[in-house]
C-alpha cells in the first residue's frame, strides 16, 4: 500500500494507472502459475499441449510500447514487468487468478499480526552462476528502501521496521504496524532480487543497457536497447524445470499498422496486449485470445475543486456517460461495466463470488440518461453549464474514445468538455498534480488485493494517490479498520463498506473492467491464461503447438 505520508505520487503509482510505458492493456493470458511446476515438485503441470517437449528455438514478439528501462523500481509499466518476471523472481508468486503462491521462498508464516518469517529456497542460483543467499534478500530490500535510491517500490516497505536473516535460509521481517496486505508487498508487484554483489557494484544503473538485470529466473536479458528491442535466453543456472523456449526477442512496435504488417509478412510471431478494436483486425492472421486482465478505466472527479466538488455536476456527468455504449461499441463487447474500481474477480478468500456479486448489485451508479443529467445540472452551482478539460494518453486510443463519446453526450445538455491527446509522459506528471479538475484513473492491479485500489484511492490519508481528494470519515475508517486486521473475512467486510459507502458520492465513475488480447501464430501456443500472466515467468509456457 501507498505510505500515509504527504508526498508526489510515486512513479510506481503513477505507472500502475496507465500500465505505464507499457501502453495500452495490462496482465495478460499467458501464464498458467506465476511458480510453474519445479523439479522435485508434488504436483505436475496437469494437462500438456500437443508439442510440450518439443524446443522451441526463438519466438519474435511485438510490443505496443517501448521500454527506457528494464529496472522496475525506475520504470514499473506492465512493459517492465513482462520483461523483468522472466529474469527475476520474489519471495512469493502471484498465480494467475491473483493467488499468493510460493517464489524463492517455499513457506512462509506469520508468528504475530506484525511479523513474517520467509524460509528460503534451498539451491537456487543467479544467472551469472553465483548462489541465492539470505543476505540477497537483505540488499534487495535495502536498496529498495534507501530514500537517496529515489526507488519507485519504496512504497511497498514503508511500513517495515527492520529486515534480518534469522537462519542459513530464512529472512524475517518486521512491521512498525499490523498490515493485513503485507504479504503481496514480497510478490513481484513490491519486490523483485537481485544478489547483493550486483547491487552494490552497479548501483544507479541497473536496467540500463550496459548493465541489463541479473536474477535467478528461468531467462537472463543478453541484449537491451532503450526505445528498439530486448532479448533473453535460457538460464542455465534456473532451479526450475528447462522451459522448451530458447530465446525470446520483443520488438518496441508503437505504430498499431505496423505491427500487423511485420505479422503477415512473418517478421514476429504475435503480440502482447493489443486494444480490443485493434485486436479484430489481427483475427484473421494469428490465434487471438482475450483475457480479463482486472485492471479498470474510471472518471476521477476533484472533489474539492469546482465545479466538481459539487456532487450534482458529477451525478450530472455519470447520467451523461453511456458506459454500456462505450464496452459494446468502442470495446466491441471485450469488456465489463465496472461496478466499483476493483473488479469481482480481485476479493480472492476475503469474501465468497457470491458475496461480491450480491455487494456490487447494490452499487447503484447513475445510469445513461440525459434528462436526469439535465436535471440535475439545473439543480446544481453551474446549471448553465461549463466548460472542462479531458486529457488521454496516446498510448490509450480506447481510453481517447470514450473521451470523445462523453463530449458528445454533454454537449447535448450544455458542458463543453475540450478533449485533449498528450503524450504518456504529460500525461503521467499531471496525475495526481492537482491541475486537472477531471481525470481518468486507468489502472492495473500487480496484486490480487482489491485494498490495492480502494484504499490508495477512496482513503484521504493516502494523500498522494486520492487525486480525487476525497476525504469521509466512515470510509477512511473502515479502511483503515482493514488495513489493521489480519482476518480475511474482516477485512473483506470492511474494504467492502467502504466502497459501497463512497459509490453514492461519485469519487469515481468506474466505466469498465478491460480484457487483454494476445495474437500468436498458429505455430505456437502460451498455456493456461490468467488475468495476472505478465506478473512472473509467462515465457515458461510458450510450446510448439504441433
Amino acid at each position: 500500500m501507498e505510505p500515509r505520508s504527504a508526498g508526489a505520487l510515486s512513479r510506481r503509482r503513477v505507472l500502475g494507472l496507465a500500465g505505464a510505458t507499457a501502453g495500452l492493456l495490462g496482465a495478460g493470458p499467458l501464464l498458467a502459475a506465476c511458480a510453474p511446476p519445479r523439479r522435485g515438485d508434488a504436483a505436475g503441470p496437469g494437462p500438456v499441449a500437443r508439442g510440450a517437449d518439443v524446443p522451441v528455438e526463438r519466438l519474435r514478439l511485438a510490443l505496443p510500447s517501448s521500454l527506457s528501462s528494464l529496472d522496475v523500481g525506475r520504470e514499473s509499466g506492465v512493459l517492465n514487468y513482462t520483461v523483468a518476471c522472466l529474469a527475476q523472481e520474489s519471495l512469493l508468486s502471484v498465480s494467475p487468478s491473483g493467488e499468493l503462491g510460493p517464489g524463492l521462498a517455499t513457506s512462509w508464516h506469520q508468528p504475530d499480526p506484525k511479523t513474517y518469517v520467509y524460509r528460503l529456497r534451498q539451491g537456487v542460483r543467479f544467472a551469472d552462476g553465483t548462489p541465492f543467499t539470505p543476505d540477497d534478500v537483505l540488499a534487495s530490500i535495502e536498496e529498495i528502501r534507501d530514500p537517496g535510491n529515489g526507488n519507485a517500490l519504496a512504497y511497498a516497505f514503508a511500513g517495515v521496521r527492520d529486515v534480518r536473516v534469522t537462519g542459513a535460509h530464512e529472512v524475517t521481517i518486521r512491521l512498525k504496524a499490523p498490515d493485513g496486505s503485507f504479504a503481496w508487498n514480497t510478490s513481484p508487484g513490491g519486490l523483485l532480487v537481485s544478489s547483493r554483489a550486483f547491487l552494490r557494484r552497479n548501483r544507479g544503473r541497473i536496467g540500463t543497457a550496459k548493465t541489463l538485470l541479473l536474477g535467478t529466473g528461468p531467462y537472463r536479458v543478453t541484449e537491451f536497447a532503450a526505445d528498439d528491442h530486448v532479448s533473453l535466453e535460457r538460464n542455465p543456472h534456473w532451479w526450475g524445470t528447462r522451459p522448451p523456449l530458447k530465446r525470446l526477442d520483443l520488438s518496441f512496435v508503437p505504430d498499431a499498422g505496423t505491427r500487423l504488417v511485420a505479422m503477415r509478412s512473418g517478421a514476429i510471431d504475435g503480440a502482447l496486449q493489443l486494444a480490443p478494436d485493434e485486436a479484430r483486425t489481427w483475427e484473421s492472421s494469428a490465434e487471438v485470445t482475450y483475457t480479463g486482465d482486472r485492471s479498470v478505466v474510471a472518471l476521477a472527479f476533484d472533489t474539492k475543486k469546482a465545479p466538481f466538488d459539487d456532487p450534482h455536476v458529477r451525478r450530472a456527468l455519470a447520467h451523461a456517460t453511456d458506459r454500456e455504449g462505450m464496452v459494446t461499441g468502442l470495446l466491441h463487447g471485450r469488456a465489463e461495466v465496472a461496478s466499483a474500481l476493483p473488479s469481482r474477480d480481485m476479493w480472492g478468500s476475503l469474501m465468497s463470488p457470491r458475496e461480491v456479486r450480491s455487494a456490487y448489485a447494490d452499487i447503484e451508479l447513475p445510469g445513461y440518461d440525459l434528462d436526469a443529467a439535465r436535471a440535475e445540472l439545473a439543480k446544481s452551482s453551474v446549471p448553465h453549464g461549463f466548460t472542462a478539460e479531458l486529457h488521454y494518453p496516446a498510448s490509450g486510443p480506447q481510453v481517447g474514445k470514450a473521451a470523445l463519446a462523453l463530449a458528445g453526450a454533454l454537449k447535448k445538455i450544455g458542458v463543453t468538455l475540450e478533449v485533449k491527446e498528450i503524450t504518456l509522459e504529460q500525461w503521467v506528471n499531471e496525475l495526481g498534480s492537482g491541475r486537472q479538475a477531471l481525470q481518468f484513473l486507468w489502472y492495473f492491479p500487480v496484486t490480487g488485493d482489491p485494498a490495492e485500489l480502494a484504499d490508495a484511492y477512496l482513503n484521504a490519508a493516502a494523500v498522494a494517490t486520492d487525486i480525487a481528494h476525497y476525504d469521509k470519515p466512515a470510509v477512511n475508517r473502515a479502511l483503515d479498520r482493514a488495513k489493521a486486521d489480519t482476518d480475511p473475512g474482516t477485512r473483506g467486510k470492511d474494504l467492502m463498506k467502504a466502497l459501497t459507502t463512497a459509490a453514492p458520492d461519485l469519487p469515481y465513475l468506474p466505466l469498465w473492467w478491460a480484457q487483454t488480447a494476445t495474437a500468436l501464430s498458429a505455430a505456437h501456443v502460451l498455456l493456461e491464461p490468467g488475468p495476472f500472466g505478465f506478473i512472473g515467468p509467462w515465457a515458461t509456457r510458450v510450446r510448439a503447438a504441433a
